[in-house]
């Protein structure tokens, strides 16, 4: 795969155009280096497909799932860094949830996928008021809401857990993206209310961390600037969001899904949080696939890499040619 597209792939796209940029937050990392034939052979049997994986600790060995939760007895949030749309991280989100939901601590369920502006929405139907058709219907719900996330919503729902809808409204976060952080001054009452209160761009590990990832994307220093203040006001208001629910639920733990690039290595929405509450111990679950290291002390889900989006620039811009750009209103000039 091309350098462009594995870079594209660790970010959810972030070199397409902004309201691309915006419906993901996390790609397929692809493995740097090749495995001999005796690892290759193993990892195949691990896993075999698309719905496989093998939990592991940090330094890579092979850990239960029993054991997993016996280690996060004591954690307040466990986050679970994906890859949007992989069957076999989806898959051992339900398992992780549903084990969790078992055990004595009442929990509650934190979701990038749905912003602060679907949160009635979605207690209405986790309150029996209304069906599934209407809560996707009448929110900004995941194009593969049924496939993916719907198996945790409905552990939340039959149990009767609380689900937080932690995520910045997408509108507000393209505004940023496309004018700065300065945009959010624009905005007050409920509506701002549905963005953090905070959005800190500035130096920090996490933003060394996108910089570097844009290395080479020919994309101006200004422009690159304004797309990190988009990236923070997603972590920054899902921390805020779980930060306000611990405050009012200090007895229960949280369980966090997101993209990766969110959670790996403590950085991003945890980093965020433990601003906001720095008294709270938090456990992160980071997708991996063969022969990849990460930076932090994350467990680590191995998986079967995902198919690639393409393989060079061409095929990427013929892939683009026919994207259709949404249209939001900023309230000024975009330029």
């Amino acid at each position: 795969m091309s350098t462009v597209s594995t870079k594209l792939r660790r970010f959810g796209y972030v070199l397409l155009p902004l309201s691309v940029l915006l419906s993901g937050c996390a790609g397929t990392t692809v493995t740097q280096g090749r495995v001999d034939s005796a690892e290759e052979n193993i990892l195949m049997e691990v896993v075999a497909s698309l719905y496989d994986y093998q939990l592991q600790n940090a330094a890579g060995q092979p850990l239960a799932m029993e054991q997993l939760l016996k280690d996060v007895s004591d954690a307040d949030v466990v986050m679970v860094g994906e890859w949007h749309a992989h069957p076999a991280v989806h898959l051992f989100q339900a398992k992780l949830m549903a084990a969790l939901a078992s055990e004595e601590r009442p929990l509650s369920l934190s979701m990038e996928h749905f912003s602060r502006a679907d949160q009635a929405e979605l207690n209405r139907y986790l309150a029996g008021e209304i069906g599934e058709s209407t809560l996707l219907k009448n929110t900004k719900a995941w194009d593969n809401y049924k496939s993916d996330y719907r198996p945790l919503v409905e552990i939340a729902r039959h149990q009767k857990l609380p689900v937080i809808a932690a995520n910045a409204p997408r509108k507000y976060v393209k505004c940023v993206g496309r004018i700065g952080p300065d945009y959010l001054n624009s905005i007050e009452g409920e509506e701002r209310a549905l963005v953090a209160a905070k959005v800190d761009i500035s130096d920090s590990p996490y933003r060394q961390k996108f910089l570097g990832n844009m290395k080479g994307m020919s994309l101006p220093e200004e422009r690159i600037g304004k797309m990190f203040g988009a990236q923070m006001t997603w972590d920054a208001t899902m921390a805020e969001s779980i930060a306000l629910h611990v405050e009012q639920h200090p007895e229960r733990r949280v369980f966090h899904v997101a993209g990766r690039f969110h959670t790996e290595g403590g950085l991003g929405t945890g980093a965020e949080l433990l601003k906001l509450n720095p008294d709270l111990n938090i456990v992160y679950v980071t997708a991996v696939t063969e022969g990849e290291k990460l930076s932090g002390d994350d467990y680590r889900l191995l998986v079967q890499e995902l198919p690639p989006m393409w393989v060079n620039k061409e095929e990427r811009n013929a892939v683009m040619a026919g994207h259709k750009r949404s249209k939001v209103d900023c309230g000024e000039d975009e330029s």
